[in-house]
């Protein structure tokens, strides 16, 4: 039999070294992941929202936690971007007359589809205001659906500004925000234009 040995682990910072808790929190992430991670990820592939995910998951997982996974896989695929492959100064500011809600799509519409969609975002300020309860700060979303806030609501918004990918779904919810409040910008990096609405 051979005996046990210990070797010790020398760690330059006391605060490095990995607790009981440390293992705790990586074994509870891995179970996470192997149990409802991946579901998380498909299903808002698919165009779930946090809420409707959550009704499918087998494995009871908070609502925070849903929506911490679907930031993360968006940021992790370029949908969500913590600031743009260019700077500001590099876009051309054209500031849009007001337009019907229609005409406006249409409009942004060939924007992305002459861009591709992959270069295409719109600027989203609001995130910290959706987090706040006042009906003030909220107004600008009372014209959404209940899907399309959802959508909003399944992100894990920071104060400063993301910017969004303008598929579709966003280019709907932009459109209408933009016709409630007025002021959204949307950039087109491929001909390094920012359109700017105005109301």
């Amino acid at each position: 039999m051979i005996p046990e040995q210990e070797y010790p682990i020398e760690y330059k910072d006391k605060k490095q070294k990995p607790t009981g808790k440390y293992f705790q929190e990586a074994l509870s992430d891995f179970m996470y992941d192997a149990a409802s991670g991946r579901a998380i990820r498909h299903l808002c592939d698919t165009g779930y929202t946090a809420a409707q995910i959550m009704q499918r998951l087998d494995y009871p997982t908070p609502f925070s936690k849903i929506q911490r996974t679907i930031t993360r896989h968006l940021k992790e695929n370029g949908v969500l971007l913590e600031q743009l492959p260019l700077a500001d100064s590099d876009f051309q500011t054209i500031r849009l007359k007001p337009m019907q809600p229609e005409t406006l799509f249409s409009f942004l519409a060939e924007q992305v589809r002459q861009n591709e969609e992959e270069n295409a975002y719109m600027a989203c300020p609001f995130g910290a205001a959706l987090q706040q309860s006042d009906y003030a700060v909220h107004k600008p979303f009372s014209v959404l659906t209940t899907r399309e806030r959802e959508y909003l609501e399944s992100l894990t918004w920071e104060p400063h500004t993301l910017y969004h990918r303008l598929n579709r779904r966003m280019l709907e919810i932009g459109v209408q925000i933009a016709g409630s409040c007025g002021q959204i910008r949307f950039y087109f990096v491929t001909d390094k234009i920012c359109y700017e609405t105005s109301q």
